[in-house]
């Protein structure tokens, strides 16, 4: 991960907007820089507006919807913004944040965040969004971030000076080993709760009662017994059911019977009721063969009525028309009146607009005769100077300042890589000599291992052959002088005495002592294996280091042979000489260029001139056109207006209406077409009044007929009048309910009649049976007998099968649970295995190992960061305390010191490396390209900053970009590069300045 530019706005005392771009020079020509500026200035902020940008958060602060104190106050928003790169992929993460109505005393707005590509895709605008990408873009969440990348102020020595409970909880933070410790504590949990399982299923199975083999034969006997009189008893029921059934069907068919007879007399009363009803329905039948022609005559009368009223509404509508017809007519004769005057309106002002346009034309001609002056003038100036010399002479100093700025670069790298060289080749010496201890040391413990082993095999047989003496002490104690061994037979037994004088225990404490001995001397071997590994691993790196200086002085020797005897003092002074040459040169060619620039000025002016006296012109030819126009159209409109009014004055005098009123006008083009519709209506309108005086004779003619016809049928029929007629004639639903009772009545007495013959043929076929002629109620009780004896036999066989069935599936269940113990047991004695090896109930045994190892991997890193800050110290671990670290003094023979004894600068250095170590830890998923130290540097004398600034250079060249924070006036003289953060007097605000 790189950062490419950091923008802020607003942010503590950085008033206003700020922008570093890290991919501009000077920082594309030297990685390491510094942030400088007197205290309380601002130069945290730069930091912290990274950490608002990549995480809503800083070391120092953090925001929320209620609360920013990160905002300058009296100010109403503020932001973060940072471009980032990851394996190649550029990213811009954005915070920002706002107060209501833009006031600064508004309250806070939620904040608004964005992620995207530098290709403008945006991957997300949710802050819960944004910042699971950023840790899974980056593999760095916030706390790795800022032990990694970002190491704030007060962050260095946490870890130098923390006792182990703090380290190990550091640990934890850092490198993510409390994962360990869940292990160690699931691991502990599932053993508890396999244990708990197993103890279960023995407990059950245990629980488990069966029946024996003899209690089995007799309950299956008992039951063979009781299923067959359940059979017998079954058959009786049966043949007591069908003589039942039989009896009931024939009780049931004499009820049936003597109900369809009641049925039957109960539908003749029922039509016998209704057959008033039924009459009406007799007298409709001859009524509804007049009603034709009663509807025919109704109907021609209906019809003659409604011709009549379709006529009246005709004339209203005629009388209508011909008032529309004369309101067209006034609209249009005031439309033309005004389209008159209009006309001489316009005519007026364009006589007008023609007088202003001369005079417009005379004024421009004089402008253009003076511009005309001007451009000679101009033109004049510009042909004594030769501006391709002037640029020719531009380019030749250019690319001699180049030239001169490129030597005096490489003098001054030069020197530095001689400088590299002369130090690096005093670190390898340093070095060598170290290895040449190291190797010494390491021999001198193999000899003295090796010796011990073999104190420590021999301690081990003694102590084996005591214990085995001491095991027979019981058979020793029954041996009498001179009663023969039963052993060996032996009469003599000289040894009684000596054997009990001994003691194992003292043996046993040598033992014991002796491995104590050989564990520390291993531990020893281990940690100068180590240092030896480290010291080998820096002489290869000094070795490739010096090889690559060697390379750069070469080529660099190469490039100044042109200029070696040139001194910097020289150079300085051409390089000055060439830069005032070039000012001059360029403030000729600027001069030149304002001339050229005005005499193209003056010609657009000109230019623009002649074209607005031709547009000039043109408009005064359209003027002269448009006035004939203007009277061609009066002419035309005297014309039509003539024409209406003559019309409208036929129209007024044939419709005898008032005159209508002219106040209204419209556009003839939409009079026009409402006229012509108009008088088509009217047309309409005449020929439909014609169509029905037609009609109407015609329906008189037809009602007089139908009226006739009906007064014939009528007097023809049964009815006396028409009176009597209407009253005989039934509607349509009392005609259709009196057919429906009809026809239910028949349907009732037909019903009942096949149903009581129905009965009478069944009674009769049961009847010819004679199954039994004992009665249904003593069939009812001999059936419930037998029912109650089966069931009292089935309860009894049930009760019997479910003691066979409960015990055959206690045995399958006991089967089941046996399977389980085994493969529980099985199952518990692997997680015993592994409790006993990590498991913990609280997590300690395996989250100690692990941080033990994490703990010896950043002593490694540490220890290469050491060596390159400062050969003197070297960390190992405590060889009493798991978690503990001590210092090595290799000037004082290796001498372990507690870190609380180092000086100030010495504090410093060790954190430093520290600091860097957890940075290469932390970050082992993802590659760290930059990095912030926010920490004082005023701890160290000159040559430890200068030693700390070397190592700081070491990761430059590889690759880092490292930006320093400090006020100490020796490391603002040593790196040349700095963003220098000012502050403003009287205002409480900063500025920031990027100097080289």
């Amino acid at each position: 991960m790189k950062i490419l530019s950091v923008r802020l706005q607003n942010l503590n005392s950085l008033r206003g907007e700020w922008q570093i771009d890290f991919r501009q020079p000077p920082f594309t020509q030297s990685n390491l820089f510094a942030i400088t500026g007197p205290t309380g200035a601002g130069k945290t902020t730069i930091l912290d507006a990274i950490c608002l940008a990549l995480y809503h958060q800083t070391p120092r602060l953090k925001t929320s919807p209620t609360s920013n104190e990160l905002m300058t106050r009296h100010c109403s928003e503020c932001l973060a913004e940072v471009e980032f790169e990851v394996a190649g992929q550029g990213y811009r993460a954005f915070w920002s944040q706002r107060r209501a109505r833009g006031q600064s005393e508004g309250n806070l707005q939620p904040a608004k965040t964005e992620l995207a590509r530098l290709d403008g895709t945006i991957l997300t605008d949710k802050t819960s969004d944004k910042l699971k990408l950023i840790s899974e873009i980056t593999g760095l969440d916030f706390g790795r971030f800022t032990k990694s990348m970002l190491l704030a102020q007060g962050g260095f020595a946490a870890f130098l000076n923390a006792d182990a409970n703090e380290r190990a909880e550091l640990l934890e933070e850092l490198t993510g080993t409390a994962i360990y410790g869940r292990i160690s504590q699931q691991v502990f949990s599932d053993c508890r709760d396999y244990k708990n399982q197993l103890e279960l299923l023995q407990a059950k199975a245990g629980a488990v009662e069966l029946l024996s083999s003899e209690q089995q034969q007799q309950l299956s006997g008992e039951l063979a017994v009781l299923k067959q009189q359940q059979q017998q008893c079954q058959q009786r029921l049966s043949q007591q059911r069908q003589m039942l059934q039989w009896r009931q069907q024939l009780d049931s068919a004499g009820d049936e019977l003597n109900k369809a007879a009641v049925a039957l007399e109960a539908a003749l009363a029922h039509r016998q009721a209704q057959q008033q009803q039924l009459s009406r329905l007799a007298q409709h039948q001859p009524a509804s063969k007049l009603s034709p022609l009663y509807q025919a005559m109704q109907q021609a009368r209906q019809q003659l009525s409604d011709q009549q009223q379709l006529e009246q509404q005709l004339q209203q509508q005629h009388q209508a028309l011909m008032q529309q017809q004369l309101r067209l007519l006034a609209q249009g004769i005031a439309w033309l009146n005004q389209q008159q005057q209009q006309l001489q309106a316009q005519h007026q002002a364009l006589q007008t607009t023609r007088q202003q346009q001369q005079q417009q034309q005379q004024q421009l001609q004089q402008d253009k005769t003076q511009l005309e002056q001007a451009l000679q003038a101009v033109s004049t100036s510009l042909a004594a100077v030769d501006p391709g010399q002037l640029r020719l002479s531009q380019q030749q100093l250019r690319e001699q300042q180049f030239i001169l700025q490129q030597q005096q670069q490489q003098l001054a790298r030069q020197h530095k890589l001689q400088q590299q060289l002369t130090a690096s080749q005093q670190q390898q010496a340093g070095y060598q000599q170290q290895q040449q201890q190291v190797t010494a040391a390491l021999v001198a413990l193999r000899q003295q291992y090796k010796q011990l082993q073999e104190r420590l095999k021999d301690k081990k047989q003694l102590l084996a052959q005591q214990q085995l003496i001491m095991q027979l002490s019981e058979h020793r104690a029954q041996l009498q002088e001179g009663a023969p061994c039963p052993l060996c037979g032996a009469t003599e037994h000289p040894a009684i005495s000596e054997y009990q004088q001994l003691d194992s225990n003292s043996t046993a404490a040598q033992l014991t002592e002796l491995e104590q001995q050989l564990q520390q001397l291993q531990l020893q071997g281990e940690q100068l294996n180590k240092h030896e590994a480290s010291l080998q691993a820096l002489l290869a790196q000094s070795a490739q280091q010096q090889q690559q200086l060697h390379t750069d002085l070469a080529e660099l020797t190469t490039l100044l042979q042109a200029c070696a005897h040139a001194s910097q003092t020289e150079l300085t002074d051409a390089l000055s000489n060439t830069a005032q040459q070039l000012q001059q040169t360029e403030s000729s060619l600027a001069q030149w260029e304002q001339q050229q620039a005005r005499q193209q000025q003056v010609k657009e002016q000109l230019l623009t001139l002649t074209n607005q006296l031709t547009a000039i012109a043109h408009q005064q030819q359209l003027a002269q056109q448009q006035a004939e126009r203007q009277q061609e159209q009066s002419a035309a409109l005297a014309s039509q207006l003539a024409s209406w009014q003559q019309h409208y004055q036929q129209h007024a005098h044939q419709a005898d209406i008032a005159s209508a009123d002219l106040s209204k006008a419209e556009s003839l083009s939409l009079l026009e077409p409402r006229l012509q519709q108009v008088q088509q209506q009217l047309q309409q309108n005449l020929g439909q009044q014609q169509a029905l005086q037609r009609q109407q004779q015609q329906l008189q003619l037809n009602a007089s007929q139908t009226q006739q016809r009906w007064q014939q049928a009528l007097a023809d029929s049964a009815f006396a009048d028409e009176a009597a007629f209407l009253a005989a004639l039934l509607s349509d639903d009392e005609h259709q309910q009196l057919s429906q009772l009809q026809q239910q009545l028949q349907q009732q007495e037909a019903a009942a009649r096949h149903l009581l013959q129905d009965w009478q043929q069944r009674q009769q076929q049961l009847t010819a049976q004679q199954i039994t002629p004992l009665s249904a109620a003593e069939l009812s009780q001999t059936l419930a007998e037998d029912e109650q004896q089966l069931q009292q036999l089935t309860e009894h066989s049930g009760q019997l099968q479910q003691q066979l069935n409960s015990d055959a599936r206690q045995r399958e269940t006991q089967q089941q649970l046996l399977q389980q113990l085994s493969s529980h047991k099985q199952q518990y004695d692997y997680w015993q295995r592994l409790n006993s090896l990590i498991g913990s109930a609280d997590g300690a045994r395996y989250r100690r190992f692990a941080q033990g190892l994490t703990l010896a991997q950043l002593i490694v890193l540490a220890n290469c960061q050491l060596a390159v800050l400062h050969s003197r110290y070297q960390l190992a671990r405590h060889p009493e305390a798991e978690l503990e670290l001590v210092v090595l003094d290799t000037w004082q023979a290796d001498a372990a010191r507690d870190t609380k004894t180092l000086s100030g600068g010495e504090s410093f250095l060790v954190s430093l490396a520290l600091a860097l170590a957890l940075s290469d830890l932390v970050s082992h998923n993802t590659r760290i390209d930059s990095l912030f130290l926010d920490e004082g540097f005023g701890t160290l004398d000159a040559d430890t900053l200068d030693s700390a600034l070397a190592a700081l250079d070491n990761l430059n060249a590889r690759g880092k970009m490292i930006g320093i924070i400090s006020h100490v006036d020796a490391l603002k003289q040593r790196i040349p590069v700095q963003i220098k953060v000012a502050k403003q007097q009287g205002l409480g605000y900063s500025k920031i300045s990027i100097s080289r």
